[in-house]
């Protein structure tokens, strides 16, 4: 049987598994060693590559391989080193390395969107729209050796990212190697990433006075919640503007402090008709937008914050983004940033399918069906249709291409890959 009636096949029987291959390999495959190379540091590329390496890290992210280890087995010639080399090599990726795999996906996964023709959802009008928040890694499995004799089970390391809101897409991620560094810490980075005319959607524990100031002083805008250590100097009147989905909303001015320098912001506060799940009746807002952009549509973009938290429920439940026995916080931390390429990589197949298919039926395709197919037909065909057919099948085709093309002769969108987010998420 030639390949491409294999081909065929698999598209019959898992195309997530075939359009995840060309989708990877569109996206950044064939740039690793260049994204090492132009990041690195003190860290060098001896006999085994760094793209060898990633490679064995992707199978774990993809659930092809339960860990490192097992990674390692399914690729050791290519590795050409022995396991301990291999482990002493992911424990020694700098962090700027594994940023960098994050925004370079991100970069590539753009171009490939707009190859698809798909358009950008509008957050608000006028403005690239972004959210930021943190996640910290789990505990380590305190039966790993060097860990035994500690009271508790050490963080392996705190990942702060930027969520593009238009795009679907994990675009940076500042990386903490100590656990117990407050997010704030990263602001710094976060400002000079963001351009004059962004907007950056926040929780309360980055409402930091410098960080708005430094953002306003640059003509960043913000959507912030107010964190209760600040009062802040209330100004008029607080008037009430209407409703929105959850709540009534008030406009109120609110400077810094009483010093005639103070930054002026503008304070919108809704009050709302459910509890969130901290148990808060009330929200405060703090935004330097432009007052063309009215109250309501200010509490109504601050809602799409919780997309992010979205991504990383899906980074948790639908990809390995994190392991117990990982104790080594370079380690972990870049294993959750190859996670984020592979969210990336998945949001490139969702452009293709928008391209092809109806909102709605795209929307209800389940993240969690995906996985499964992805990691339980991937090792088989890729045995069958091995790196000399993906190679020349996209010698031929550009990634966008192929992916149309591969959508036309399968059933991406079939009734069992169906289905709504739990609601818990």
């Amino acid at each position: 049987m030639d390949a491409s009636t294999l081909l065929k096949k698999y598209l019959t029987k898992c195309p997530f598994a075939v359009l995840t291959q060309a989708a990877v390999r569109g996206v950044i495959a064939d740039e690793f060693d260049d994204l090492f190379e132009d990041n690195r540091s003190q860290q060098y590329e001896g006999v085994m590559t760094f793209s060898a390496m990633a490679t064995a890290v992707a199978d774990v992210v993809l659930r092809f391989a339960e860990n490192f280890r097992q990674g390692y087995v399914s690729h050791k010639e290519k590795l050409k080193v022995s396991l301990t080399s291999f482990y002493n090599k992911i424990n020694a990726t700098e962090l700027q390395t594994s940023g960098a795999v994050v925004s370079r996906a991100a970069q590539r996964a753009r171009e490939l969107q707009d190859q698809l023709g798909f358009v950008p959802w509008e957050v608000v009008k006028g403005y690239n729209v972004y959210a930021l928040d943190g996640n910290h890694l789990q505990e380590s499995d305190k039966h790993l050796k060097p860990l035994r004799l500690l009271h508790d089970a050490p963080l392996a390391g705190t990942t702060v990212a930027r969520f593009d809101l238009q795009r679907q897409l994990f675009d940076r991620a500042y990386l903490l190697e100590d656990a117990h560094s407050q997010e704030s810490t990263t602001l710094d980075r976060a400002l000079e990433d963001l351009q004059p005319g962004d907007l950056v959607l926040a929780d309360r524990h980055y409402c930091i006075l410098s960080f708005l100031a430094a953002a306003d002083n640059k003509r960043v805008r913000f959507i912030i919640r107010q964190h209760g250590r600040f009062k802040g100097v209330l100004i008029g009147k607080r008037r009430k503007i209407g409703r929105t989905a959850t709540g009534t909303v008030y406009e109120q001015a609110i400077q810094t402090s009483e010093a005639a320098d103070a930054l002026k912001m503008r304070r919108i506060t809704v009050e709302l008709d459910v509890p969130t799940r901290d148990g808060d009746t009330v929200i405060h807002l703090l935004t330097n937008v432009p007052a063309e952009v009215d109250a309501m549509t200010i509490a109504d973009a601050y809602r799409h914050r919780w997309e992010e938290e979205t991504g990383y429920y899906y980074l948790t439940t639908t990809l390995t983004c994190e392991l117990a026995s990982v104790g080594e916080p370079k380690a972990a931390l870049f294993l959750f940033c190859m996670a984020m390429m592979a969210f990336n990589v998945r949001q490139v197949i969702f452009a293709a399918l928008y391209a092809e298919h109806d909102e709605e039926t795209v929307n209800d395709v389940s993240h969690h069906a995906i996985s499964v197919e992805v990691a339980r037909y991937s090792d088989g065909m890729l045995v069958v249709l091995d790196e000399s057919f993906w190679d020349r099948l996209l010698s031929r085709h550009n990634v966008a291409d192929l992916l149309l093309s591969l959508i036309h002769i399968s059933e991406p969108t079939r009734p069992e890959l169906v289905s709504r987010m739990p609601s818990s998420a």
